[in-house]
């Protein structure tokens, strides 16, 4: 027997052996040998506090219906639902946990998904969507959001009877199990809603759903004829009645009542008022019936400023409040924020929320998970950023980063779990009690602290929208689109393409140049789609018929390159992203010469009348620092109406580096 048979043999009974343990650990949850063996890290940082990495409780009372469910996991499907952020909307963190935890319990379900470029915004990293149709969109970070908005914290709504969705799921990261078939397809239910029809994969027959069945329960249930990678899902007039269709979230599962259904639901700068946005959410919550909530907000509410105490602490009561209402018998978990920079300030406040966040499970009686000190406490994100797993701006981590935090979740919820089967400790606490009463002293000083007073509106109010046009998104029919790679930049992507980091940014609603590896980007637009955002996307592409690319050579300098092409540095920088004057030999900038520099032509006529009517009409404008729709409006003699209207735009929110059309 030749030693690449042996090999290959021995392999073999290693990969039999590994499944046959997955199958044990599977049917039998209680399995502490197994469990020991399952709490494992890809990678050991001497930072990282993994001896404390636990769940902690005051009371058993908090944890022990979550972990008496996990035991009969084998036997009944067990649901956790993670509500978040712009760290949870990329799911890589949430999506480790989750792997790790169907991989020992059983895989009851991928959770809820939504095709979040129907709303110009990024899906999580292991699937994306491709849209048909004409769509608007609402989320939950809005100051009052037009649309409903359910457990997802985005909404997606049309009246085009043609309109639909693909999701498309990577292959790699293996999301879909074979018995994923069953999907709850969230949406507004009703007489006047359009029906649906789902297909898995691209050939196969199409499954009818009925919006308007006559059930109490907030979504329609499908059964797939077999689990796929690929769902598309189109919208089916079927009745003269029928004139809109609204969507939440489409929840995948195992149409097996076994494993781990984990639900992860977050939105880029989510906080408390936006949670307290969402109008459906507790007809959704009862629902979907979680087991165990993890309430993982509160960053994007204390990053900048001093620490509002009485706003954050009666939030958190009002949430908790939310939940004990809507799903009772669910477990309560509050994780509390890693430490991070702002602007390359250290915040503090994350030590303090860490303080608050466990007077506020002794108090409530539910359970803390400190991450704050277990991810190594003040000033510990220096170390997360000198071995590569944060992002520049050191408050979001790197891809590699969020794996880490998910195995640290995972992890936690194991150790703990392994703790309660061995003696089921009234209480469990890592790191002391740690109380500090000094802080308390402080908060109560500060005067400028608030309650958070903000009502909580559960109404539906779709008939204040249902007959309005929707003018807020049309999706690209034949764009083309790139899947960003480790390393990769807005200013490098829009080189290789030829475009702006700007029409990256507007191509695909991004607020900042933050990105990451493995989200699918919009880099150019179709002719077709072009044409469907009538004549005033035929204005952009005339202004921009002097943009060349210029290659930097040695001795050049953004001065020196501005006065060659009689364009402005504050240009150059916008239209490539550039955050400083420095620039590399052989990189490329894209310039807009002469007659095309839109914004250097702009600048010199406002410069010689600043309220002028003989403004040039017709043009773009190139956003600045400062400027303001009514400020833009005086400058050209026009309305912001007549702004917003030109450019389809429902808010008065413009960003710097965004191109106005002015007539």
């Amino acid at each position: 027997m030749t030693q690449k048979l042996l090999n290959i043999l021995l392999l073999l009974s290693i990969t039999i052996l590994s499944l046959s343990r997955i199958t044990i650990a599977q049917n039998s949850p209680t399995d502490t040998a197994y469990l020991k063996e399952s709490i494992k890290y890809s990678e050991f940082y001497e930072f990282l506090q993994y001896d404390k990495n636990i769940c902690e409780w005051y009371s058993n009372e908090a944890i022990a219906p979550f972990f008496e469910k996990l035991k009969n996991s084998d036997k009944k499907k067990v649901s956790i639902l993670h509500i978040g952020d712009s760290h949870i909307q990329t799911d890589i963190g949430t999506g480790t946990t989750r792997n790790l935890l169907q991989g020992i319990f059983g895989y009851g379900g991928r959770g809820m998904v939504f095709p979040y470029q129907a709303a110009g915004t990024h899906s999580a990293y292991d699937y994306y969507s491709e849209i048909y149709g004409k769509w608007a969109s609402s989320k939950n970070v809005e100051l009052k959001p037009k649309l409903n908005i359910g457990i997802s914290g985005i909404t997606v709504f049309t009246t085009d009877s043609t309109a639909g969705f693909k999701l498309i799921f990577r292959r790699h990261y293996y999301s879909i199990q074979p018995d994923f078939r069953k999907l709850k397809i969230y949406c507004h239910k009703g007489n006047e809603s359009f029906d649906i029809k789902v297909k898995a994969g691209n050939t196969g027959e199409w499954v009818a759903g009925d919006c308007s069945a006559d059930s109490t329960l907030p979504y329609i249930e499908l059964t797939l004829p077999k689990a796929s990678d690929t769902i598309t899902v189109m919208l089916n007039k079927t009745k003269p009645e029928q004139k809109y269709f609204e969507l939440y979230g489409v929840d995948i599962e195992s149409i097996q009542d076994k494993g781990i259904l984990y639900t992860s639901v977050g939105i880029n700068g989510a906080g408390y008022h936006s949670f307290f946005n969402q109008n459906l959410m507790a007809e959704q919550l009862r629902a979907l019936d979680p087991d165990l909530v993890i309430f993982d907000l509160g960053i994007n509410d204390f990053f900048r400023g001093a620490f509002n105490y009485q706003y954050i602490m009666s939030s958190l009561n009002k949430a908790i409040e939310v939940f004990r209402t809507n799903c009772p018998n669910a477990s309560i978990l509050l994780p509390n924020s890693q430490d991070i920079y702002y602007r390359g300030v250290n915040v503090s406040n994350c030590s303090d929320y860490s303080t608050l966040t466990r007077l506020i499970s002794k108090e409530q009686n539910i359970i803390l998970y400190d991450y704050y000190n277990v991810s190594g406490g003040r000033y510990s994100m220096l170390n997360w950023s000198k071995t590569g797993l944060s992002q520049r701006d050191r408050t979001h981590l790197s891809f590699k980063g969020y794996k880490v935090k998910g195995e640290l979740y995972c992890n936690a919820i194991l150790n703990s779990y392994l703790m309660y089967l061995d003696r089921k400790p009234d209480s469990l606490l890592a790191f002391n009690d740690r109380i500090d009463t000094a802080n308390f002293a402080k908060w109560v000083i500060n005067k400028s602290t608030y309650y958070n007073r903000q009502e909580i509106i559960s109404a539906d109010k779709i008939n204040s929208y249902a007959n309005d046009p929707i003018n807020t998104y049309v999706a690209p029919t034949g764009g083309q689109y790139y899947t960003v790679r480790s390393g990769d930049n807005l200013g490098s992507i829009s080189k290789r393409y030829g475009v702006t980091v700007s029409d990256l940014q507007r191509w695909n609603n991004l607020s900042s140049t933050r990105i990451y590896a493995g989200q699918k980007l919009i880099v150019s637009k179709t002719a077709s789609s072009a044409n469907n955002n009538s004549s005033n996307q035929t204005n952009y592409t005339t202004q921009a018929t002097g943009k060349v690319s210029y290659t930097i050579k040695n001795g050049d300098n953004l001065g020196s390159i501005a006065a060659k092409y009689k364009v402005s540095v504050a240009d150059i920088k916008k239209w490539n992203g550039l955050k400083s004057d420095n620039i590399v030999a052989g990189k490329t900038l894209i310039i807009y010469s002469g007659s095309g520099s839109t914004t250097s032509n702009q600048t010199t006529t406002n410069n010689q009348t600043n309220n002028n009517s003989n403004q040039k009409i017709g043009s773009i404008y190139i956003v600045k620092k400062g400027d303001s729709l009514w400020s833009i409006s005086k400058k050209f003699n026009t309305t912001v109406e007549k702004i917003k209207k030109d450019n389809k735009m429902t808010s008065d929110k413009i960003n710097i580096g965004d191109k106005l059309i002015i007539k």
